[in-house]
């Protein structure tokens, strides 16, 4: 009886083993899944800074030239300028609602009147310039006995536009001859403007 019992014992942990030798040969044996990678859940806060919009060089507008004024003729004049005057006019310290051009008595040059640049804030006492102090241009003497005769004309003016850097970063003006509004006119001009605004909204609304 005890013969039996043992033997009995000894086959059941045969089988025992036997089970633990398939399992394990066949759990390395078996290919292993890999989960995909889940996206990454980071959170980028999004930059402050904002698109600029490209530099063109401009420096100063005249925005009262067009709204008082009918523009006639226009024109490009360079104009003379220190070291501080350049300066400040980077630093964006340049005025032109209020100037005007001055041609010369015989017709061969013209000023620039009543131009207001601040001065420089770095430099000494000693180096600073006149803020209003009267500005030549550099024009052609054609140009300026043109000017200075349609000038002589009732009615006739010049004035600024806009300054701004060109190509080969020098200070130049856009000047032009123009004719002074009545109130007339200027009705008409902001009827007009009114109406342009208006047409482009309703064209900006039906389109796709």
């Amino acid at each position: 009886m005890s013969r039996l019992f043992s033997s009995h014992i000894i086959l059941l942990t045969a089988l025992i083993c036997l089970s633990l030798i398939t399992y394990t040969v066949a759990f390395q044996t078996a290919p292993i899944s890999r989960s995909p990678a889940k996206p990454s859940t980071t959170l980028f806060a999004k930059s402050g800074t904002k698109k600029k919009k490209p530099n063109d060089g401009t420096i100063a507008r005249n925005r009262q030239a067009r709204r008082n004024y009918e523009i006639l003729e226009t024109l490009e004049a360079g104009i003379v300028l220190t070291g501080t005057e350049v300066k400040s006019i980077r630093d964006g310290k340049m005025i032109i609602n209020e100037a005007f051009i001055k041609t010369s008595y015989d017709g061969k040059s013209c000023t620039l009147m009543n131009c207001h640049i601040g001065k420089h804030t770095m430099s000494g006492e000693y180096f600073q310039h006149e803020e209003k102090r009267p500005r030549p241009l550099l024009l052609h003497k054609a140009q300026a006995l043109k000017l200075k005769q349609k000038t002589d004309q009732k009615g006739l003016t010049i004035v600024p536009l806009k300054a701004y850097f060109n190509k080969d970063n020098r200070v130049k003006l856009e000047i032009a001859l123009v004719k002074g509004k009545n109130v007339r006119d200027k009705r008409d001009d902001i009827k007009n403007r009114d109406l342009k605004r208006e047409t482009d909204r309703i064209i900006k609304s039906f389109r796709i």
